[in-house]
């Protein structure tokens, strides 16, 4: 019976896969001349395509003159519209070209999906007028965005506390560091936001309130060893930042070596943005196989996806001393019936000092045998040698970074599995 379903189902897919195949084909021939007619245009020097004409509802204009210089050109696959169906994150491959330096890949954004960025234009008018509708320009002007002018002199957490994840608590030196490292301006270098022009201002507050991505990557630059991608630039809704290499998922299943050694890089990488110099602790809310990526030289792992990211600065939560700030907070394990699940709590993240939580999301949703995505569970360390299976060390201590037994279990458990894959990485470099 089983065999028989099996059978049914394979000449269904079968079915399926070469009705989407001639679907596909007839959809290609009835374009045939937008095909070729996008062949032939750079749209990236379309002003309405890149969203430049909603300046300044926009993230920044400090790459508009390569693109319209043509610098920047979509791939192959990103010239033909009617892919855009299936891009729903709105992220593109382009080649972007200098003089001197040739050519490289990078990487272009919208930050959001089509229904998001309308979203934000409904916002925008409804913050300005109280109808979801109108002159976008005219309204970015009446938005608070606006008010916060020449006059003001510090972006203050009394003002934009709670506008995104980035700023859910933001103490005042992490506001200046994001002012002071602005990239949309050519004045960059002073935290004073009256040194902003009136444009660049309303850009960086907008940019904050509904995708704060680019301001992460400015504030938490590649240049100084933060695990993210280099931002590079933006003009109108698009921004620009440096591929980094092939998905996280697509080394899913490389050989044990490699997967030991990416794995103990994604606990180097919880570790550096839980525990840094700076103290300010980043807390990944969005943890999966797509949000990371791996150089394709240095094999190096980088978070390429930094929507979704708390920065909680603990001087300030050692100033403020809140209820159990010095307690350290243990993350809940909690099942799921959705893929890449997290427990966690914003106001917890932003009022203590020693969390767990970077730990805990690297763990299940990547490493452990919990981890489920696309279909499959096992997580990235999955199939391990039979010595390893036979000595039990491993399992144990992912079980006890995803569901710790012990109070305070996954704290010791992950600083132990960290010390563990390094010693197996440098085990297989030595037999190499």
């Amino acid at each position: 019976m089983l065999r028989i379903l099996s059978l049914k189902f394979g000449r269904v897919y079968r079915c399926g896969k070469f009705l989407f195949i001639i679907a596909l084909f007839v959809i290609l021939l009835m374009n045939t001349h937008n095909l070729l007619a996008s062949f032939q245009r750079n749209e990236l020097t379309d002003r309405r395509f890149i969203g430049l004409n909603k300046c300044p509802a926009c993230f920044g204009t400090s790459w508009c003159r390569k693109f319209m210089n043509s610098q920047v050109t979509f791939e192959m696959w990103g010239r033909l519209r009617f892919l855009d169906f299936f891009n729903v994150k709105n992220v593109y491959f382009a080649q972007y070209g200098e003089p001197r330096e040739g050519t490289r890949r990078v990487v272009l954004k919208r930050l959001g999906s089509n229904q998001e960025l309308a979203e934000i234009d409904q916002k925008i008018c409804k913050r300005a007028t109280g109808r979801p509708r109108c002159d976008l320009i005219q309204g970015m002007y009446k938005t608070e965005f606006a008010r916060l002018n020449g006059d003001v002199r510090l972006l203050t957490p009394e003002v934009v506390e709670g506008w995104s994840d980035l700023v859910h608590c933001p103490s005042q030196r992490l506001l200046d560091r994001v002012v002071r490292r602005y990239a949309e301006t050519k004045d960059s270098g002073s935290f004073l936001l009256k040194n902003l022009k009136d444009t660049e201002r309303m850009q960086l507050l907008m940019t904050l309130a509904f995708n704060p991505e680019p301001l992460v990557l400015q504030s938490f630059p590649s240049d100084e060893g933060w695990p993210f991608a280099k931002y590079l630039g933006a003009c109108g809704r698009m921004v620009a930042v440096n591929y980094v290499g092939e998905e996280l998922w697509s080394f899913y299943n490389a050989p044990w070596e490699k997967r030991v050694d990416l794995a103990k890089q994604l606990m180097d990488i919880a570790e550096q943005l839980t525990n840094n110099d700076f103290d300010f602790a980043l807390y990944l809310l969005d943890v999966s196989f797509d949000n990371f990526a791996v150089g394709p030289r240095d094999g190096k792992v980088i978070v390429v996806d930094a929507e979704n990211i708390i920065v909680a600065d603990k001087r300030l939560i050692k100033q403020n001393k809140p209820e159990n700030y010095d307690v350290w907070y243990e993350s809940r394990y909690e099942e799921c019936d959705k893929e890449a699940c997290l427990s966690f709590s914003k106001d917890i993240l932003c009022s203590r000092v020693t969390v767990d939580h970077n730990y805990y999301a690297i763990c299940q949703n990547l490493l452990s045998r919990f981890a489920t995505w696309r279909g499959t569970t096992g997580g990235l360390l999955h199939d391990p040698p039979a010595d390893l299976v036979k000595d039990g060390r491993l399992t144990a201590l992912l079980d006890e970074c995803t569901r710790p037994q012990k109070q305070y279990g996954r704290f010791q458990a992950a600083k132990e599995l960290q010390e563990y894959l390094t010693e197996l990485t440098q085990l297989s470099n030595t037999n190499r």
